[in-house]
């Protein structure tokens, strides 16, 4: 069993972080946390963004594994390209839970760019826990 952890270079990942472990903890599961970059922006930044969750989760109670996974170029809006990868892990890892983020884009934000969170949740056949942003 092993649950997949998709953060971002945001303020949630921190909390999807903390609630992974919990669960992971809790059901004696081992973690795949990834972070998903463009091919692009497959730099030094998402490389130190590696090895920080690295270090972050050196000395929880659950066993973790973090990667860097690229996301494909496809004429798909930004989100359902993010959720496609998720899914396409999901079946390659023989992944058993997912975590992962969300902020809310209105209406207009989701016609543009998509919702990865909502497509994950339409497309997955695993539980899904989603951990919304925290308004300040």
């Amino acid at each position: 069993m092993t649950i997949l952890v998709a953060v971002a270079d945001d303020e949630t990942s921190e909390r999807v972080i903390e609630t992974a472990v919990r669960l992971g903890a809790a059901l004696s599961t081992r973690l795949y946390v990834v972070h998903l970059v463009d091919d692009a922006d497959a730099d030094r930044t998402a490389e130190k963004m590696r090895d920080a969750l690295k270090d972050r989760l050196a000395d929880e109670p659950v066993e973790a594994r973090v990667a860097l996974e690229y996301v494909g170029r496809h004429s798909r809006r930004p989100g359902a390209r993010i959720a496609h990868e998720l899914l396409e892990i999901a079946e390659d890892v023989d992944i058993t839970h997912i975590v992962m983020g969300h902020e809310p884009k209105g209406l207009r934000g989701r016609i543009r760019s998509g919702d990865a969170a909502v497509a994950v949740l339409n497309e997955t056949t695993v539980p899904v826990t989603v951990v919304p942003r925290l308004e300040e």
